[in-house]
């Protein structure tokens, strides 16, 4: 039986280093990727349906001075698509001895926890971030990070957003499966087969009023343990070091728009993917 990770960690809504206005309705900037608002969220692609929602845990007012929230998120909700094959165990074979075993499905469902603050003046401020997910050879596998961000106005339609993530990969233990059925073993149920580093930036550039362009890429490297990339077969963690997602948006009005999105990563087991998407905020 696979062991199934708890993963509890909180992530971040970040927010821009803009002077808001004391209009609440002006508060909100959707195209702004660390914004923290109350908000709601669908979208349909290539890879299932996808939920998430945003709540603002700080006062709405222009002049607190911080901002900070928490976001879920839910990504392929009905495990739609082709699996992968995942790990069950070795098998004594009479001619090739232990062989392992691939008798049960990779699940394509995916969460993700954020909690973040930061400070509305100068745009400065930091999060944390929790992904649970399914591994190929370890069943259940969380990434929980943290680290600052930042905001850089290039110019009134061009904003950066760096941050620096860094923090411990939490799998779980199936040294049982990988021995001889003969060999007693301990198991302690997780494990942290390595601790990394993660650098993202997003850039927004919005052409007017209703229309903007979001583009986000992000690096991952191990500091200690095993390889982020390298394939399982040769000790790694066989998952993608670089991704990268381009949002086209169509702001209806302030708290309501239309995406079309597009994400692509260095891996060989993952497909490019898209999907249209709706968000609310409140």
């Amino acid at each position: 039986m696979k062991t199934r990770i708890l993963s509890m960690a909180i992530l971040a809504s970040m927010t821009s280093g803009l002077t808001y206005a004391a209009d609440t309705e002006a508060d909100i900037d959707m195209s702004n990727p660390t914004d923290v608002y109350t908000s709601i969220g669908a979208s349909y692609g290539s890879e299932g349906m996808n939920i998430k929602g945003q709540l603002m845990l700080s006062e709405k007012t222009a002049d607190s001075g911080q901002k900070s929230g928490i976001i879920f998120e839910a990504k392929n909700v009905f495990n739609e698509g082709d699996k992968s094959p995942q790990f069950t165990g070795m098998v004594d074979h009479p001619d090739y001895g232990l062989v392992p075993t691939f008798n049960d499905e990779t699940s394509k469902r995916s969460y993700r926890l954020r909690y973040g603050t930061i400070n509305t003046t100068n745009g400065t401020g930091w999060s944390i971030d929790a992904i649970l997910a399914d591994h190929p050879f370890y069943g259940s596998m969380a990434v929980v990070q943290a680290g600052p961000v930042m905001t850089i106005p290039v110019t009134d339609n061009f904003y950066i957003w760096p941050i620096l993530y860094a923090g411990a990969v939490v799998v779980g233990d199936n040294m049982q499966d990988i021995t001889a059925t003969d060999i007693p073993v301990t198991s302690s149920g997780i494990d942290v087969p390595s601790l990394i580093l993660t650098g993202m930036v997003y850039a927004r550039y919005a052409f007017n009023d209703n229309w903007w362009m979001l583009l986000s890429a992000s690096y991952t490297e191990e500091m200690q343990g095993k390889s982020w990339s390298d394939d399982i077969m040769d000790g790694g963690l066989q998952m993608a070091s670089f991704s990268g997602e381009l949002s086209l948006a169509y702001q209806m009005n302030k708290r309501q728009n239309v995406r079309v999105n597009y994400k692509t990563d260095n891996s060989d087991s993952t497909d490019d993917s898209y999907w249209i998407e709706y968000n609310h905020a409140f």
